[in-house]
């Protein structure tokens, strides 16, 4: 009988789609593990075993086009051990004549599994003894369902994600050597960098950075009428809202009188439907909103339940949930959990189980939802998630809330004034999803023509406020509105302009530096930073993965645009790399943070007894902070408080860690 192999993207993943398929024989070969059963082999990769590199190397030259694809453990002395893998699945491939594609069924899963078998197992992964499994949770009964069911390989969505590889090497590689020949030449040396999608990310934010410090406060007014009712005190506003002129408002309080009549009452009710089932960006905004997890971090908890079997794909774009999900069973399972038990048999009595789907499609998954796999040993963070998602799934089942709105308008000689309430009436989904946040103000029953006594009424001077900073999950949301990178990218896009010090701070505030490459970069090198540049090879990609493109041409059509790129920095090289050095000469005085004694630059100091972190206003000042022995770099940037981090890399065991110099910093206190 033939033998098959079957690749899967991380050992785990083949360790859970063996014990599904039967009673696997487990093996270890170079310290890899896989499977058998019966002619049947499950083998790991460990994730990207081949990356793209430069053909010939010959120094710091751009443009460069001449790339392939290579073992990592060639290209990167930390990925030796993919060599192991690589060694076992070709091994293993030689006796095989069915391959099986078991990796994330996304353009990242399709590339890796692409590179695996032209490359490891040299075959055609187009050919016809190639196919695809397709399954958006690890359980034991979509497993199965997806071999039974195999599907062709989806070779246009290989394409799509080769295309973006190629793509983002061409702009990675090439726009940092630039960046980087540029300021050395300006006598600055460190190495920057930037990308096809965080230029214009980054755009964005100075964008509402330079919203923000010219921004002028405009004074307005507002008028406050204080009524009393059944002895209870009771606020209201002038219908007007805001006055923009102090003497209007003047006289509107004028014209008011010490008594107020009821004119108006009109009453309203709201009917607030459950919320849509998660897609991954939603989940992000949620779990930032409520728990201050970042939406990188949310990603990675997501994928970790995911591969756990306890949620479902998390990379999806999708806010539905199709009825060939069996809705009862995963109900019946959640049922088991105290926090979920009494939800759950609610839904349990209902004769349909209809849920409120959004309007986001995904061809390739549906939208975040708990497979009924109970868990075991949740950390707090994957708890928190874990418990985000069962909830909304749960909600979105549940019968609408009924809110009720009251408006009041007062009149008060000349002048009109408006109480408003709202309640909730039937409570529907709320309880279920209990994250949500809803103002109630209960006011009292008022009657048409009733005469209230005016307590007072008071002028409040104002002014108008900046536009709030992005947030880490406001801006991933952004990126998503603009199309700019994909679902499964845009946070570790924003972690990228984190760590190479462009951006600090929870409430997003662009550093001098990340300043002065988007003024830079605006004035002699657009390109780099259009979105509009961007989103069209997004739809490019897109059109690919839709069969309506040609790989090829829309490489070639990026070669030609990082060739206009080059022309461009080339003509402008020592003008940008004046304009970059200086800003990272003023820059790395306060890369590390403000002293917290005297306000002056904290700076990394050596001494003969080892490294510290001193005030750059010594011997004024004599604040320091001591750090661990080791090699120490500054890393990136602290999101809690701004100030930089260091990595210390331990002697011997070549650990590497990471802390935030700032001994006040809000991580640190518990």
């Amino acid at each position: 009988m033939d033998k098959t192999l079957i690749i899967t993207e991380k050992p785990s993943v083949a360790r859970r789609i063996a014990n599904a398929l039967g009673k696997p024989n487990k093996k270890i070969k170079r310290n890899v593990p896989y499977f058998q059963i019966d002619n049947v082999f499950i083998v790991p990769a460990a994730g990207h075993l081949y990356s793209l590199r430069e053909k010939n190397p010959k120094g710091w030259r751009y443009p460069i086009f001449e790339i392939d694809w290579a073992p990592i453990y060639k290209i990167s002395k930390e990925s030796k051990f993919a060599k192991a893998y690589i060694d076992n699945i070709s091994e293993i491939a030689r006796e095989c004549k069915f391959f099986i594609n078991a990796c994330d069924f996304d353009t990242e899963g399709e590339v890796i599994a692409y590179n695996i078998l032209r490359y490891a197992c040299n075959i055609d992964p187009s050919g016809d003894n190639v196919k695809r499994m397709k399954f958006s949770t690890l359980t034991r009964d979509a497993i199965l369902n997806s071999y039974r069911n195999l599907i062709p390989s989806p070779i246009n969505m290989a394409m799509a994600g080769i295309t973006r590889h190629f793509l983002d090497w061409f702009w990675g590689i090439n726009l940092s050597r630039a960046l980087t020949l540029a300021i050395r030449r300006a006598k600055a040396y460190t190495t920057l960098s930037i990308g096809r999608v965080q230029g214009p990310t980054l755009k964005i934010l100075v964008e509402r950075e330079r919203e923000i410090q010219n921004f002028k406060p405009e004074p307005y007014w507002e008028l406050e009428i204080l009524v009393e009712k059944d002895k209870e005190i009771i606020k209201g506003r002038h219908i007007n809202g805001k006055f923009w002129d102090k003497k209007e408002v003047e006289s509107a309080r004028k014209n008011s009188k010490d008594t107020a009549t009821v004119e108006k009452i009109s009453k309203r009710k709201i009917t607030q439907k459950p919320p849509n089932p998660f897609d991954l960006t939603t989940l992000q905004t949620e779990a930032y909103r409520i728990f201050r997890i970042t939406p990188q971090k949310t990603l990675e908890i997501a994928q970790n339940l995911y591969t756990n079997a306890y949620i479902s794909y998390p990379r999806t774009s999708s806010q539905q949930l199709p009825k060939d999900i069996n809705f009862r069973k995963i109900i019946e399972k959640l049922s088991q959990l105290r926090d979920y038990e009494k939800f759950s048999e609610e839904l349990l009595s209902k004769e349909r189980l209809t849920p409120n789907n959004g309007k986001k499609t995904d061809p390739a998954h549906p939208a975040i939802h708990p497979t009924g796999v109970i868990p075991e040993r949740l950390s707090t963070e994957e708890k928190r998630i874990y418990d985000l998602i069962c909830r909304r799934f749960l909600a979105t089942f549940y019968r609408n809330a009924v809110r009720q709105s009251q408006r009041v308008v007062l009149i008060s000689g000349s002048e009109r004034f408006l109480i408003e309430g709202i309640t909730t009436i039937d409570e529907g989904w709320h309880p279920v999803y209990k994250y949500i946040k809803l103002k109630e103000e209960e006011i009292p029953e008022f009657s048409k023509g009733e005469t209230l006594r005016v307590k007072d009424i008071k002028i409040l001077e104002k002014e108008t406020t900046p536009p709030k900073r992005y947030t880490p999950s406001s801006i991933v949301r952004e990126m998503e509105k603009k199309n700019l990178g994909t679902k499964a990218t845009r946070s570790q896009i924003v972690d990228i302009l984190f760590k190479r010090g462009y951006i600090r701070g929870e409430s997003i505030e662009v550093t001098p530096l990340g300043m002065k490459v988007v003024e830079t970069l605006d004035k002699y090198c657009p390109l780099v930073l259009s979105e509009t540049l961007t989103r069209k090879f997004e739809r490019e990609m897109q059109d690919i993965e839709e069969g309506k493109r040609n790989s090829e041409e829309v490489i070639e059509e990026g070669k030609n645009t990082i060739l206009k790129i080059s022309e461009e920095f080339k003509k402008n090289e020592k003008n940008i790399g004046l304009s970059l050095a200086d800003a990272f000469r003023k820059s790395g005085k306060e890369v590390l943070g403000k002293c917290l004694e005297c306000s002056g630059n904290l700076v990394l100091r050596r001494s003969k007894f080892g490294d510290f972190i001193g005030c750059d206003n010594y011997p004024e000042c004599n604040f320091t902070i001591s750090i661990p022995k080791g090699n120490v770099k500054v890393s990136g940037v602290c999101r809690k408080c701004g100030y930089r981090k260091l990595k210390l890399i331990t002697k011997g065991k070549r650990r590497t860690f990471e802390f935030c110099i700032n001994p006040d910093c809000p991580s640190k206190k518990k």
